[in-house]
């Protein structure tokens, strides 16, 4: 397997396999995040989101501690205008995502949510200097209509004919949660990917997420062991350690591929909430799969005359 031309910033060649299996690790550590935010209560969202990225800042400096040939610079030998955007992207994408779970079902939320990689083809088909063809339009049909299923079927399973506000809020918060996922991955692009620039982007995203929780919710103290292990998972795994195996993935990995193995999310969501007795099975989340499957296609088809990684493009 030939290597990408590029390094990470601390002398790491990747190959292409390598950093889309890193990338298709991350997509199935954030499958497990909407079981991980029901497990995790009635925590206000900035607050676990303060709480979530404090760990991940944590785990991520330990990890590059122990492990100095990935840790690279830190954050404040970068420029710090695309650190600090990074960081408000990332806060975004965290914030809105966990509001929205508390609003609206979790499978039509993380499909709405994940429609952010076709964004991301049409960004590194333009950067390339190419129009979207014909793929692309065909892959945005079938996404856009695959969400339109989801939502229509969790529609009806509330058993009327107009959508209620509160849903409709939860869906509006996961598409913004989309357009700052979008440009964080964006910001990726522009940065290495090591373990020092992380923490510090995780531990930014977080002082801002606490101070405007200060401002904005009430601090629930009284939390049990189990949720605060939970939000310790949360920070480890889906925005800690997946966040830097993203960047690899995004950077040195087939970014096509990437972009259709995304939209799985909500499939392997809902799977482990229905093995963990959290969401009944239903009709409607048939449909919400065979969306999900619908938009994968589309996304496939999006980026299917692309190999380029994202720092290529």
């Amino acid at each position: 397997m030939s290597v990408i031309a590029g390094q990470t910033g601390h002398g790491i060649e990747i190959s292409q396999l390598k950093g889309t299996l890193l990338g298709s690790m991350a997509v199935l550590m954030w499958g497990f995040l909407p079981l991980l935010r029901l497990m995790a209560g009635e925590v206000p969202p900035l607050q676990l989101t303060f709480m979530s990225l404090f760990t991940a800042a944590l785990a991520v400096l330990t990890w590059g501690r122990t492990r100095r040939k990935i840790y690279g610079k830190p954050w404040h030998d970068h420029g710090q205008r695309d650190v600090f955007l990074a960081a408000g992207f990332l806060l975004g994408a965290v914030v809105f995502y966990f509001a929205a779970l508390m609003q609206a079902p979790a499978a039509e939320v993380a499909l709405i949510t994940y429609l952010w990689p076709l964004g991301l083809a049409a960004a590194i088909c333009i950067s390339a200097g190419r129009r979207p063809g014909l793929n692309m339009w065909t892959g945005l049909l079938l996404s856009f209509s695959g969400a339109a299923l989801a939502l229509l079927s969790g529609n009806e399973g509330q058993g009327g004919s107009t959508m209620d506000p509160g849903t409709a809020a939860g869906y509006a918060l996961g598409l913004a949660s989309g357009v700052c996922w979008l440009g964080y991955s964006l910001m990726l692009g522009r940065l290495p990917t090591n373990a020092g620039l992380h923490a510090g982007i995780f531990a930014w995203a977080g002082i801002a997420a606490a101070l405007l929780h200060l401002l904005l919710e009430h601090t629930v103290l009284d939390l049990s062991f189990a949720v605060l292990l939970t939000t310790a998972c949360i920070g480890i795994g889906p925005y800690g350690l997946a966040f830097m195996a993203w960047g690899q993935g995004l950077r040195y990995g087939h970014a096509g591929l990437l972009s259709a193995l995304c939209y799985t999310v909500p499939v392997v969501a809902t799977t482990l909430l229905i093995l963990a007795g959290m969401e009944a099975w239903r009709m409607e989340l048939a449909l919400a799969a065979l969306a999900a499957l619908a938009v994968t296609c589309g996304a496939w088809l999006a980026g299917r005359d692309r190999n380029k990684t994202l720092a290529e493009a």
